[in-house]
């Protein structure tokens, strides 16, 4: 290389979620929501390097081969000079003393003491079972209308399919709301029930295609609301689409809301999300095998 810069600059790029409800994150819908979940990330993790958001269409996130942690080095010109698709700390230094050159004493992660803060909190969890959803089960393509709603979803739709349904038409499909804490709200259990009701072309059958969410005693709880539906359609790829009702009430108990919302849902892979993961209400996590893999590698914080 003949030019030598005086320094570097760190960027974080926010591209979809590759595990949806890891570290208690839901797949935002609107890049204000993305904007939102930055502003969250930085809290928490109490770092002061730069941001970028992808646009919704995830331009980024395409382009580079839709990698779930990858990380890249950029030179004064514009020129990639590097690239990988898995993120390698050591890696990226050696990189970095390539280009840049040596530093006498390089940061560790022990010299930096960041302030990290804790998750958002919410009201009770653990109240409502979770659903255990079919092995190898992975995202679906969805689509909110928001024309639909003048409400943010404060629930949102995460569906999945199995490989059968996506490969044959036939098979299980999960949906579940799941409340985005970011909005910092709680179900209702005093007013009615969330309620969902799937509207289907002919050729595409879907049961049961309407439902009622669980009612627990408890005044308020944050669990997803979940459901295990069986598909058959006349052939792969087609859509659907879902209506569902529910009340959503903020944390500080200043509105509760009747919410009305849609999506089209298309029974295909959407393949900007990898396989989803179940947070238990004490934050573990259950990790579910990918559908011809064997044990998952460990999850990090840059997933």
């Amino acid at each position: 290389m003949d030019y030598q810069p005086k320094g570097v600059e760190f960027f974080y790029i926010y591209k979809p979620l590759a595990h949806p409800e890891y570290n208690n994150y839901v797949s935002p819908f609107t890049i204000q929501e993305r904007l939102m979940h930055i502003m969250e990330a930085k809290r928490r993790l109490g770092s002061s390097i730069t941001w970028l958001a992808d646009t919704m269409d995830n331009k980024y996130h395409k382009a580079m081969g839709q990698t779930p942690n990858s990380e890249l080095v950029v030179d004064p010109d514009g020129v990639v000079v590097a690239r990988r698709a898995w993120s390698s700390p050591s890696e990226l230094r050696k990189d970095l003393e390539r280009f840049v050159g040596p530093v006498d004493n390089p940061t560790k992660v022990s010299d930096l003491d960041l302030p990290q803060q804790p998750p958002i909190g919410t009201v009770a969890k653990g109240i409502v079972e979770r659903v255990e959803r079919p092995d190898g089960s992975l995202p679906m393509m969805i689509e909110p209308i928001m024309e639909t709603s003048r409400t943010p979803f404060y629930a949102k739709l995460r569906a999945e399919g199995t490989p059968e349904l996506y490969q044959t038409g036939r098979g299980t499909m999960y949906i579940g709301f799941h409340l985005d804490p970011l909005y910092r709200v709680h179900w209702n259990n005093e007013a009615p029930a969330l309620q969902y009701e799937i509207t289907a072309a002919e050729g595409v059958t879907i049961s049961p295609a309407k439902g009622t969410g669980a009612h627990p005693e408890e005044k308020a709880d944050a669990d997803p609301r979940e459901f295990l539906l069986e598909v058959d359609v006349d052939k792969p790829g087609q859509d659907f689409n879902l209506m569902v009702k529910y009340y959503a009430c903020d944390d500080a108990l200043t509105f509760c809301v009747p919410v009305k919302q849609e999506y089209q849902v298309t029974l295909a892979r959407d393949t900007s999300h990898d396989w989803s993961i179940t947070t238990n209400a004490d934050g573990t996590i259950n990790r579910r095998r990918r559908p011809g893999q064997g044990r998952p590698r460990p999850l990090n914080q840059n997933d």
